[in-house]
């Protein structure tokens, strides 16, 4: 598995991902703005890969959002760690993460533990998809079976059975077991859901 995690000036928050995060590949991206925030970014990566014994640096030039985007995109991890460097670093690392579908971290100031922020991701793909299949999202609080959610929708389980296949295809559900089958969903997956179904049934309304 290979972790990028993207470097500002902040050494700590990188150590504290990495920290939250062991085991892994380290790749330290940070952004090319031009500026002389260029030679902290690049001071603090080489202290941290000093440090570690082990790392190595990639830089991204921000300069131009389409080239960075790019760069990001053609750089091999599994999981990224956004925990500093310029906000449009930290935007595109997002990006190019949820494109590619790694698993995608934050590293908060406030706080000790990184922050699991991969059902985010499913933005696009919750876009696309029907009022009855956003409910059924929406109506899973962590886990549940069909039946709980068809009595919560008023649905046939028939109906909800071959929603939850689909969902389940395009990796916003995942099930568990064989018999009494339970499907998860992630919180922000749910949430992100509700918001979409807010906003369609808004729009009927208009």
């Amino acid at each position: 598995m290979k972790l990028a995690v993207t470097v500002g000036f902040d050494a700590r928050l990188v150590v504290r991902a990495l920290a939250n995060i062991p085991g892994r590949d380290v790749v330290l991206v940070r952004g090319a703005t031009g500026g002389e925030g260029d030679a902290k970014s690049r001071e603090a990566a080489a202290e941290i890969i000093k440090a570690l014994g082990r790392g190595a640096e990639y830089v991204v030039d921000i300069r131009d959002p389409a080239v960075g985007l790019r760069q990001l995109y053609d750089l091999q991890f599994d999981e990224i760690a956004l925990a500093g460097g310029p906000r449009l670093l930290v935007v595109l690392g997002f990006v190019a993460a949820a494109v590619k579908g790694a698993k995608i971290y934050v590293v908060p100031e406030y706080g000790s533990e990184v922050v699991d922020v991969s059902g985010l991701a499913a933005l696009g793909r919750l876009a696309a998809l029907s009022s009855a299949k956003l409910a059924v999202l929406a109506s899973i609080d962590g886990e549940a079976d069909a039946e709980t959610v068809a009595r919560r929708l008023g649905l046939d389980p028939s109906t909800v059975y071959r929603h939850l296949d689909s969902l389940e295809e395009i990796g916003v559900v995942r099930s568990k077991g064989r018999r009494g089958k339970k499907y998860e969903v992630d919180k922000l997956v749910a949430t992100l859901s509700s918001l979409f179904l807010e906003k369609k049934r808004g729009s009927a309304v208009l």
